[in-house]
């Protein structure tokens, strides 16, 4: 299991984009152990914990690791806020927890150990760690952005990314976050997919897959070889049957749909819910990345768009390099409290 330990598969991209039905595709393969949440440990727990010892991160892992395991639809406690139908009862979480600690203690107290031991532990409670097991995966939007940990930490790791429409993804994405504009969501997908190619170009074909959200509902079974033979599992009937820790998932539709299998239901959405300025500025953003990946545009984009979106850019850059001043000065202030 050692081994294991170092045979990472990360789900990447951007939020709505189509990361969660890859997961629930991989998730009931008997050779690969699937983490049915999101860590957010790059985003998040790697965070929180920087500065602290090994032994102050594994005591945090039972509140921002395994923590989805005390999840109770009867007796939600207050980290299941927003997650309501999820239900983990039928899990110990004090299983999971000294699970937890016996996997450390195995694989060795390192931080690249961490979020294994987290995968092993599910894995071990769920009984879907087994002898056949040759990779886990973990699905955390924006996981493109720490590619550099990730490979530092687990060289022979996988990571696919998947790429969506940004018309569509704004579509989904929107209804989460309506105060989000098009020129707001079409920096961050710019942001994501441009990363997207960068980590190809650097850690090659071998290690970094991208697959369009459109093949995957499109062409299942053409998309999911490629993504069988990227990981080098067997086949699997059970790669075309989405499911969520062993069970039967029926989406995460921003729109309530429910379904039952693979969907094109999802393709194409924006022409019903978008305005035309909105598909405007979103082509104009986005135009060159929208080519590069094609998607056909709606229309020849206008110089005037265009240039407004150069406007949100520049003033964009603007607001983040202050805000980034900001937080090195308030992270030198506490720094000088400290010492004081």
């Amino acid at each position: 299991m050692t081994e294991l330990a170092g045979q990472a598969t990360f789900i990447c991209g951007h939020p709505k984009s189509g990361t969660s039905l890859l997961l629930s595709l991989l998730d009931s393969h008997p050779q690969l152990l699937v983490y049915p949440e999101e860590s957010a440990y790059f985003r998040r727990f790697d965070r929180l914990t920087a500065g602290k010892t090994i032994e102050q991160k594994i005591d945090q892992a039972k509140f921002h690791l395994i923590h989805m395991f005390e999840w109770d639809a009867a007796n939600p406690p207050p980290s299941q806020e927003g997650y309501p139908d999820r239900d983990y009862s039928a899990f110990s979480f004090e299983a999971a927890n000294h699970a937890y600690r016996n996997w450390m203690e195995k694989l060795g107290f390192e931080d690249r150990n961490l979020l294994p031991a987290a995968m092993f532990a599910y894995g071990e409670i769920s009984g879907q760690l087994s002898e056949q097991t040759v990779r886990w995966v973990e699905k955390t939007p924006y996981n493109e952005k720490y590619t550099s940990r990730i490979f530092k930490y687990w060289p022979d790791a996988r990571c696919i990314q998947v790429i969506r429409d940004p018309r569509d993804n704004f579509t989904s994405y929107h209804k989460k976050h309506p105060d989000w504009s098009p020129f707001d969501f079409a920096y961050s997908w710019r942001s994501s997919t441009r990363t997207a190619r960068k980590n190809l170009r650097r850690f090659g074909k071998n290690h970094y897959l991208c697959i369009r959200f459109e093949d995957l509902i499109s062409r299942p079974a053409e998309t999911m070889e490629r993504v069988r033979q990227f990981l080098e599992i067997k086949e699997n009937p059970a790669m075309f049957q989405p499911s969520k820790a062993g069970k039967a998932w029926h989406g995460n539709s921003m729109f309530g749909n429910r379904f039952e299998a693979v969907s094109s239901v999802p393709k194409g959405r924006w022409r019903d819910s978008l305005s035309s300025k909105e598909v405007r500025q979103i082509e104009a953003a986005l135009v060159f990345l929208m080519r590069r990946w094609d998607y056909t545009l709606e229309e020849p984009v206008k110089l005037s768009d265009w240039f407004f979106w150069i406007d949100y850019v520049i003033d964009r850059r603007r607001r983040d390099r202050m805000q980034s001043a900001s937080s090195e000065q308030y992270s030198h202030l506490e720094d000088e409290e400290t010492e004081l």
